[in-house]
């Protein structure tokens, strides 16, 4: 028997939340609720998830945001569920990177039918990304490095770290850019002394490879081929 969708339901008014598990629950979904952003994000780390339902306006975290924290560690589909419904504001919930958004109040087989939509379109499109350097192999999306067949435990800026390189292969690339890829923001001076200790640690755990990573004088870092 196979194992049923795992959804990930996020909304701080918990009769909402309630309402949305029951609606799952009874169609034969196993579901896990959290009543805002940190929460959800720290589930979305420890946990595997099938698809995520969220609201936008959620305290500690906005769902906006939360979306995006979701598929830094996770490429799963996310339906915003939302009072907001204005067309900026659906906008917003699909550049955040949203897959569906539904306006409250809502119809529940309206619910679960576009969740199953979403969920088959995935599961049909889907291919994820393999990166293939050497000893080691990346799936970036699920998160998974492999070397010399040994998994390795790297934490989603690492893994952000070691996909930029591997995918500018024997391209050497600028501390500033891998910053920017790393923590998704602009390079600070302070950024560099940052990269230079992820790169150390990284080093450490791809041993005994760590000349995987090569230091290139004025261009920056690089993986060779």
């Amino acid at each position: 028997m196979l194992n049923p969708d795992r959804i990930l339901i996020v909304d701080d008014e918990p009769q909402m939340c309630d309402i949305i598990e029951y609606i799952f629950s009874k169609a034969g979904y196993e579901t896990r609720t959290a009543p805002d952003g940190e929460t959800a994000a720290a589930l979305a780390r420890r946990e595997t998830f099938d698809a995520a339902i969220l609201d936008v306006m959620l305290p500690r975290s906005s769902g906006l945001t939360l979306c995006q924290k979701i598929h830094e560690v996770s490429h799963i589909p996310v339906i915003f569920l939302s009072a907001l419904g204005s067309a900026e504001e659906r906008v917003a919930g699909f550049e955040a990177g949203a897959d569906d958004y539904i306006v409250k109040p809502f119809n529940a087989r309206e619910l679960l039918l576009r969740t199953k939509a979403v969920l088959a379109r995935y599961r049909g499109n889907f291919t994820e990304e393999v990166i293939e350097v050497g000893p080691v192999m990346l799936k970036p999306q699920s998160h998974t490095v492999i070397i010399d067949n040994r998994r390795i435990q790297l934490s989603q800026y690492e893994m952000r770290l070691l996909a930029t390189l591997a995918r500018s292969v024997n391209r050497p690339v600028a501390w500033r850019d891998l910053v920017a890829a790393v923590w998704l923001t602009d390079a600070p001076e302070t950024g560099k002394e940052m990269l230079k200790t992820m790169i150390h640690r990284l080093r450490g755990k791809l041993s005994p490879a760590p000349d995987l990573i090569k230091s290139v004088r004025g261009a920056g870092y690089m993986m060779p081929g």
